[in-house]
């Protein structure tokens, strides 16, 4: 099974037909797409007017647009200063794998009575048992692995059913990859993964929901530790990327 392609970047939307409504959650995805892949770095100021003249629209979808980017807690509104790219925050981080563990534990629950889909099975156990003796001399192109980390954990989301488990677990998904990208680049931890996804998928075939549950705690907790590593590291290519 081949490393799944890295997604292509968002297109920018097509404003023409548009309405109002519409056009702010267009600049909210875009601006959204931009944030969580470093093309705007922490720190960085979103400016009404700069952003009016770039993405060519007025500032009521701007604004509009800015505003839900705030609730969602990746944007900050300082009065009388304007908004800037949220910094990253380990608090903040180490919470939301606090959620995505609550969210796959529930997964791994729903599965582990009924077992797994053969097709699902099978397949994810083609892609996985190869790199459990992966060589470092292979090449590692980490945005694949990470890509095909996520898809691992969201299709047993989606074999789960419940689709706003689903939902949530791609809006975390986003919202972490910068960690995994840091993760995935070892050799060492590629081979811990694919053995602990082999694992999880093991107990889920056996119906042995208290084994899955263990594997899945250790596979989430793993990457949870590189949490601090990664921010530094995202910072610091960020960094060098504006200058």
């Amino acid at each position: 099974m081949p490393l799944p392609s890295p997604a292509a970047a968002p297109a920018r939307p097509d404003r023409r037909m548009a309405s109002p409504k519409n056009l702010g959650l267009q600049i909210q995805q875009q601006l959204r797409e931009r944030i969580l892949h470093w093309h705007y770095p922490p720190g960085h100021h979103l400016g009404e007017q700069e952003l009016c003249d770039e993405l060519k629209a007025s500032r009521i979808p701007v604004r509009e647009a800015l505003r839900a980017l705030a609730e969602q807690g990746l944007v900050d509104k300082i009065p009388n200063c304007g908004c800037f790219v949220q910094q990253p925050d380990a608090e903040r981080i180490n919470h939301l794998y606090d959620f995505r563990l609550a969210l796959e534990l529930f997964v791994v629950d729903a599965l582990a009575p009924l077992g797994l889909p053969a097709e699902l099975l099978a397949r994810q156990r083609a892609f996985w048992e190869p790199l459990v003796n992966i060589s470092p001399r292979n090449a590692i192109d980490s945005t694949a692995l990470v890509a095909a980390d996520e898809a691992f954990h969201l299709e047993l989301a989606q074999a789960a059913g419940n689709p706003y488990i689903i939902a949530s677990l791609k809006d975390t998904n986003d919202r972490l990859r910068f960690v995994r990208l840091v993760v995935a680049t070892n050799v060492s931890r590629i081979r811990t993964t694919a053995d602990e996804h082999l694992k999880i998928l093991a107990a889920l075939a056996r119906k042995d929901g208290v084994k899955a549950r263990f594997f899945l705690t250790q596979n989430l907790q793993h990457a949870r530790n590189k949490v601090e590593s990664a921010i530094a590291q995202a910072l610091t290519a960020a960094h060098r990327r504006q200058h």
